[in-house]
């Protein structure tokens, strides 16, 4: 059976297919919806522009993996997913990262990435999330994005498994329980 995609993935593949001729800044909404026969309309109806999108080209992969395993998720579950899904998506991610623009891959990234680390703390583990806590997983997701975008201008691309391995050698002390 042929798998139909969502309106969302259909805009999302028309960027991708974009994406293998032209930088991310070239790329307009015009060209999106034209290069997948949709309306400017209905591309609205979805995202607020290219940007929104590229962030739900991400973050909806990990939402997804997130209700699917609530119930038995870890911070190291969550993490290995992360590296796994960055992984897959490596080459528009380094599309994304050469933008430097207002909406970049980390401004993009930081904030959405924090709220579901402190998801799982707060879901999975019942702990309240404190200001310290905001602020500490903040930092470490931001050191999480630092790395990525480094290593996505690497000629070499360390594996998911490699990645995990440091981001867990760095989980912050106060953190480090929810592994």
């Amino acid at each position: 059976m042929i798998e139909r995609k969502s309106t969302k993935e259909l805009i999302l593949s028309s960027l991708y297919d974009l994406l293998r001729d032209k930088p991310y800044e070239k790329i307009t909404v015009s060209a999106i919806v034209r290069n997948c026969g949709i309306s400017q309309r209905t591309f609205y109806h979805h995202f607020k522009d290219k940007h929104d999108l590229v962030e739900w080209s991400y973050l909806h992969t990990l939402d997804d993996y997130y209700e699917q395993n609530r119930t038995d998720m870890t911070l190291r579950k969550w993490l290995r997913f992360t590296a796994e899904t960055a992984w897959e998506h490596r080459f528009a991610l380094q599309k994304f990262k050469q933008y430097s623009g207002q909406n970049s891959l980390r401004t993009s990234l930081q904030q959405s990435l924090t709220e579901r680390c402190l998801d799982v703390i707060h879901d999975v583990y019942g702990d309240p999330v404190t200001k310290e806590l905001q602020r500490v997983v903040s930092f470490y997701i931001g050191g999480m994005i630092s790395y990525v975008e480094r290593v996505l201008s690497d000629a070499a691309i360390p594996t998911p498994e490699e990645s995990v391995r440091l981001f867990e050698a760095c989980v912050p002390v106060c953190i480090v329980k929810y592994l």
